[in-house]
């Protein structure tokens, strides 16, 4: 190799190398670029990871507050029912009393000697109230008794004499 050939040579040689290291400055840049990128793209990760835990914990207590919700309503439905069959009882009740006086038909005797029958038996608790020993009663004295006797008759007297007044 002649001198000029030595020269082109390492002219050739040192452009590739200034090539390479812009090459490498720009390979640099880019990297250092993806690493910024990939240290944003962990933030967001965490982040979203944070909000995924946060909204999976909002998920559960909310689905206990659905099931408990849930509870609640059925619990209200079956008393809600539970009271209307009591209403429904009571109307059909109250409608078989009042369809003989609406018909004016005559009660059966069978149902006035039932009905008393009941009534007797309701009134059988208050016996055995009335076996408790009671306090004798106080004499009350004889002059309250007058005074009660003419209040009556003064009041006849008046509703006589308004009653001629009238004629």
């Amino acid at each position: 190799m002649k001198g000029k050939d030595k020269e082109s040579t390492a002219k050739k040689a040192k452009d590739r190398v200034l090539v390479a290291e812009r090459a490498h400055k720009d390979a640099a840049k880019k990297a250092d670029a993806a690493e910024d990128v990939a240290k944003q793209a962990k933030t967001a990760l965490k982040k979203a990871k944070k909000e995924f835990k946060l909204a999976s914990k909002n998920a559960r207590t909310a689905r206990g507050v659905a099931d408990d919700a849930r509870t609640a309503y059925d619990k209200a439905a079956k008393r809600a029912t539970k009271a209307e069959t009591r209403l429904g009882k009571a109307r059909k009740k109250a409608a078989s009393k009042d369809k003989p006086a609406a018909k004016d038909k005559p009660v059966p005797v069978k149902e006035v000697a039932e009905k008393a029958a009941t009534k007797a038996k309701a009134s059988a608790p208050r016996k055995a109230e009335s076996r408790k020993k009671q306090k004798a009663a106080k004499p009350r004295p004889k002059a309250a008794a007058p005074a009660s006797d003419e209040t009556p008759a003064a009041e006849d007297s008046f509703v006589l004499g308004e009653s001629a007044e009238l004629q």
